[in-house]
């Protein structure tokens, strides 16, 4: 397979990937404006639903990347580099942002779904119209750009 086959793949993989994560954005934002706890849940267990999916993604673009990296000999230059350490440290920085929050969020929702009051509803309010959503989804368009820049332009 040529080097034009592998890219192919690495992009397919990255389009699977944004097709994947949108639900997940879709319903973070959507959330903010949710107050019945039951219907929270429902769009937490939609954005679960995604995840699969992500990760095929994520196993795709990568592999297909590699392959390409080493068939078009990059990994001698500094972008290739730069891109793959800024993917790895996104997911990481995506993962300590956004699981802590969902998971205190369905903590929460099932809590009071199941008729306790130890949260208000004011306290709910609170929490699901932070700034979180708008954080986790600039870091990672920021980081899809940064990314989309160093591949098109490969500036060292």
């Amino acid at each position: 397979m040529d080097y034009q086959y592998w890219v192919f793949l690495h992009v397919a993989g990255v389009l699977g990937f944004v097709m994947a994560h949108g639900v997940s954005v879709a319903v973070a934002f959507r959330i903010r404006k949710e107050r019945d706890p039951t219907r929270m849940l429902s769009l937490l267990q939609l954005s679960t639903s995604s995840v699969t999916w992500l990760y095929i993604s994520i196993l795709v673009l990568i592999g297909a990347g590699v392959v390409a990296g080493f068939i078009g000999d990059w990994w001698s230059q500094g972008w290739i580099w730069t891109a793959l350490i800024a993917f790895v440290l996104t997911m990481v920085a995506m993962y300590i942002l956004a699981s802590t929050y969902y998971k205190r969020l369905r903590t929460i929702a099932e809590a009071m779904a199941g008729g306790s009051q130890a949260v208000s509803e004011e306290r709910l309010a609170e929490v699901v119209s932070g700034p979180r959503a708008w954080v986790i989804a600039v870091v990672g368009f920021g980081s899809l750009v940064f990314i989309l820049y160093l591949m098109l332009f490969k500036p060292f």
